[in-house]
């Protein structure tokens, strides 16, 4: 589904569109040209889906040499594995900080235990590890063909966490994960690595970003100024007080 170019839509779960499988973040398809790249990869049920989306955009899925992931929580990370295979073995970039996660499938250190128990995954998943080629730290840039993302550390939701800037005929992209929401809702939770002050300080870094389009990795995302879902969040980081909670469920 095509979003504003160069930018499709071939994921989302029941907190976004439905594309594919419920338990699915949005997955964005990026067109360099002569090669593709796919921010986030679903929790792993929804890989047919996937993939029948990106053939009838009228894509190659072989053509994917660029995976990139906001964080390793399940449902942004847990289809690396499956997608990788199917894209015939294309980068994996994900943070320096968490990409030990997604290696060695440690469910422990993305609190998976936990969230099967109240219901978030069915009790049956597995988080299936994967190779990363590419540790991001916080300025790095990825080359997708013709276009470039710009990566800015952006912790507090989880450690770990990306988000990326992405400049394409006039307008700034932003591809935030799980950072900030359509209104300027946030999502914390009682996790280990949750930090609220880190939260509050990753999205303050996007201030003066002049963001056009948002596009998050849940509910609903923006074609145009983009900037004020930001701005939203800070006006009350401001006022010393801080942005609701999204609320999520299955």
């Amino acid at each position: 589904m095509k979003v504003l170019p160069p930018v499709y839509l071939v994921g989302s779960g029941s907190q976004g569109v439905g594309l594919s499988d419920d338990y699915d973040c949005h997955i964005y398809l990026i067109d360099g040209g002569d090669e593709l790249g796919v921010i986030d990869a679903g929790a792993g049920m929804g890989v047919p889906d996937i993939l029948e989306h990106i053939r009838r955009d009228g894509f190659d899925p072989s053509r994917v040499r660029h995976l990139v992931l906001t964080h390793a929580h399940g449902d942004h990370a847990g289809g690396a594995a499956k997608l990788f295979q199917a894209f015939s073995e294309p980068r994996v970039y994900l943070h320096a900080d968490t990409a030990r996660f997604l290696r060695e499938g440690d469910e422990k250190a993305i609190n998976l235990p936990e969230a099967k128990k109240v219901g978030l995954y069915p009790a049956d998943y597995v988080f299936e590890p994967c190779r990363v080629d590419v540790e991001l730290r916080d300025g790095q840039t990825i080359q997708i063909g013709s276009v470039t993302l710009r990566a800015i550390d952006t912790p507090g939701h989880c450690s770990g966490h990306m988000s990326f800037l992405m400049e394409y005929d006039g307008n700034t992209y932003f591809f935030g994960g799980d950072l900030v929401f359509f209104g300027g809702k946030i999502l914390l939770q009682n996790i280990w690595d949750c930090d609220l002050q880190a939260q509050l300080s990753s999205i303050q870094k996007l201030r003066d970003a002049n963001i056009d389009v948002f596009l998050p990795g849940h509910l609903t995302f923006s074609l145009r100024n983009g900037q004020r879902h930001i701005d939203a969040a800070l006006k009350i980081i401001d006022g010393l007080l801080v942005p609701p909670n999204f609320s999520y469920g299955w």
